[in-house]
């Protein structure tokens, strides 16, 4: 055990990846989860009223009970609405583009409607589409077509020129395949796969019930959610991300300075970490936001429309996080450049988006929000640590030996190295050996690498010179602790 714990202590890509994960999975729990409880509004004041047109493919193919099944999902999915609020209207396509119901509230025209549908003709799905933006044109709800079929349309082109017509007009267009209908076309009609849903026979009710969550959510923490405005949005978002942004930075501190020996927090470093932090974690969730708002013009693109809008804004926000946590640690890892610490918290927080969308998916709203943040922090911290060892690897660092099996590696650089019995030097030294608070600085110069004594140290100990050039290779016994400067040779 005692070995292992000694690995751990000098194994920083590892003990930081761990730090990571416990600050980033301990913020999610006593901050975030709390903050978005508190925030969240109750479905009567947030709710929208929604102008939905079902878009129904009734032809010949739609025969052998898919129809009759798809009939019985739409009577379900009206039963469900507030009709005091909402407005539904009924569009079929087959031998011809009829609108049995126009858009309406009363539930008898409705399901006549849907009584009324029968399986006969090809597929004309762009007229059909085209009918359905006809029939949203003149209200003011929030509008929202809903694509139910089985096949290709007639005219894909035609269709999928009608469907971007549709979008363009701040028309939300969700399709619910089944059969032989392409997902992939969908897909670009849609202009994002999570607005694409494929129920075999006894589903269609669930996916039904899956086109009504999208039309009655739009947050980036879940995949499930309520249709918040976008000022409030941001803010819940922005809350929650700078809350873990507070968690993995103040951790990833604590784990620099257990892996130097240091006390784990001081009072400074915690007052402007939280101030950082949560400024940057604010910034970062906001982001991911706005990258809807900026990203939404492109959504026909056929990247766009093939991961989605939403999961590239989850990603976006998160490689953000990453980033701004990874310019962080340059504060607190002397000599990590600003280049490397931004590279590793943009890897880590792109791979850790990664893990984060698939467990969030799979998992569910709470624990799959916890797993997300684990793996999240987890990879942060590990790559930020990774890039540092890559940069002690290309060049000449200072090696200081604890003891026979415990050692820490420090950049060198510009920013010297401090060593002494005071609580803001970057290896400690025991006072009962002698030392002052401030003993010496390493920090290179030019090319040299230099070790400067303090002049209370130096007086001390008489010293006539104060200040030596180190070559790789040298040794200084300070005390009970061994330091030698060394390179990737």
């Amino acid at each position: 055990m005692l070995n292992l714990i000694n690995r751990l202590k000098n194994n920083k890509p590892l003990l930081f990846a761990i730090y990571g994960t416990s600050g980033c999975l301990t913020a999610a729990i006593l901050l975030g989860e709390p903050f978005l409880a508190l925030t969240k509004l109750g479905k009567s004041s947030t709710i929208k009223p929604q102008a939905i047109v079902l878009l129904i493919d009734t032809s010949s193919s739609m025969s052998d009970g898919k129809l009759a099944e798809v009939k019985t999902a739409a009577s379900q999915f009206i039963q469900r609405r507030n009709l005091e609020s909402d407005q539904i209207a009924v569009v079929n396509f087959g031998a011809n583009v009829q609108t049995p119901a126009p858009l309406t509230n009363n539930i008898n025209t409705l399901n006549n409607a849907i009584d009324q549908l029968l399986e006969i003709g090809s597929t004309p799905m762009g007229e059909g589409i085209n009918t359905a933006q006809d029939q949203l044109q003149a209200t003011t709800l929030n509008k929202n077509i809903i694509l139910f079929t089985d096949g290709l349309p007639d005219d894909p082109n035609f269709a999928y020129n009608s469907a971007l017509s549709v979008r363009n007009a701040g028309i939300k267009l969700i399709a619910v395949a089944t059969g032989g209908a392409d997902t992939n076309y969908l897909t670009q009609i849609t202009g994002d796969r999570s607005l694409v849903f494929y129920a075999n026979s006894g589903q269609f009710d669930q996916a039904f019930s899956q086109a009504e969550a999208v039309i009655y959510k739009q947050l980036i923490e879940s995949n499930t959610g309520e249709n918040y405005g976008f000022g409030y949005s941001i803010f819940r978002i922005g809350g929650w991300t700078a809350f873990l942004a507070l968690g993995i930075s103040l951790a990833l501190i604590m784990g620099q300075n257990r892996y130097m020996r240091l006390p784990l927090l001081t009072l400074k470093k915690g007052i402007v970490t939280t101030i950082g932090s949560l400024t940057a974690g604010t910034v970062a969730g906001a982001s991911g936001q706005l990258l809807i708002l900026a990203l939404s013009p492109l959504s026909s693109t056929v990247f766009l429309g093939v991961l989605g809008l939403e999961v590239i804004a989850k990603i976006g926000g998160w490689v953000i996080l990453g980033a701004v946590v990874g310019a962080g640690t340059k504060f607190f890892v002397p000599n990590l450049t600003l280049k490397n610490s931004l590279l590793g918290g943009t890897v880590g927080g792109g791979i850790g988006a990664s893990g984060f969308l698939v467990t969030s998916s799979l998992l569910g709203d709470i624990v799959g929000r916890l797993s997300g943040v684990s793996i999240l922090g987890f990879f942060i911290g590990l790559m930020i640590a990774l890039i540092e060892r890559k940069q002690l690897n290309s060049e000449p660092y200072l090696l200081v030996h604890w003891t026979p099996t415990e050692q820490t590696n420090y950049l060198l650089g510009k920013k010297p190295i401090s060593m002494g019995t005071a609580l803001n030097v970057e290896i400690p030294l025991n006072a009962v050996d002698g030392f002052t608070p401030l003993t010496a600085r390493i920090f290179k110069e030019g090319g040299d690498i230099i070790m400067q004594f303090d002049q209370e140290y130096a007086m001390i100990k008489k010293m006539k010179v104060t200040s030596q050039t180190l070559k790789v290779g040298d040794v200084r016994k300070l005390g009970k602790i061994t330091i030698e400067v060394k390179d990737k040779t």
